[in-house]
């Protein structure tokens, strides 16, 4: 597996870093869609035990970033466009559903907070901070519903939607000159603060929808470079 030796550890436990180390990896494209994880290629290459390596996979397992595949052990995710449009959906529906249900008494202090990090993750650069805190943003919304179930299953998106928005981080570099994420996540917070569920369901879903196709955009590509390598 190609980059595998470049991987730093040092600080925090082996095995947390292992995983950090591959993750980045596959964000970055250097382990491709599909590929297999080797246990044994990991802990030969690192010098590590195989139950640390096996941690560090349980780890990347919890991301969604690694899945099992029959005959063929542990893959990067390779995420189909169908894979894409699902997460997304569930997403749409749950922030729209929010939106739609806000009324005069709906307790939107978690939703400043959370954009008030965002602008501070923004304001630091780095891209692992701000989709961190996007994320958190966007489950603040979900929150003002006031159902933990629901924040579990927003929570379960999370771990998706977090490959697909570093994915854009890195493709599109929106990070490095941050004035237009900063502004479309701005006038969402605003749409939201007027307890209008219109203006709010509006602002949701254009931001949501914008984010599907780009994701989509890039992990097309991201194929069709796989298939001419």
């Amino acid at each position: 597996m190609s980059g595998v030796a470049g991987i730093e550890l040092v600080g925090r436990s082996t095995a947390e870093q292992v995983a950090e180390g591959l993750e980045n990896l596959i964000v970055e494209g250097t382990l491709r869609p599909g590929e297999r994880i080797s246990e044994a290629g990991i802990a030969r290459t690192l010098g590590l035990s195989r139950n640390t390596v096996r941690e560090a996979l349980r780890l990347l397992q919890g991301s969604g970033l690694v899945r099992y595949s029959f005959n063929r052990g542990l893959v990067v995710w390779d995420p189909t466009d169908e894979d894409i449009v699902e997460v997304f959906k569930a997403r749409l529906y749950l922030e729209r559903l929010a939106a739609t249900c806000l009324h005069a008494s709906t307790d939107l202090t978690g939703l400043e907070l959370a954009h008030a990090d965002f602008e501070h993750a923004l304001a630091s650069g780095d891209p692992r901070t701000i989709v961190d805190e996007d994320l958190a943003l966007h489950q603040a919304i979900v929150a003002t519903l006031g159902s933990t179930r629901l924040d579990r299953f927003y929570a379960g998106l999370v771990l998706e939607l977090r490959y697909f928005l570093m994915l854009l981080s890195l493709d599109r570099r929106e990070y490095e000159d941050p004035a237009a994420v900063r502004a479309e996540h701005r006038a969402l917070v605003e749409a939201f603060l007027t307890r209008d569920p219109g203006t709010a369901a509006a602002a949701a879903t254009a931001l949501v929808e914008e984010n599907q196709e780009l994701v989509r955009e890039v992990i097309a590509r991201r194929g069709d470079l796989g298939s001419t390598s």
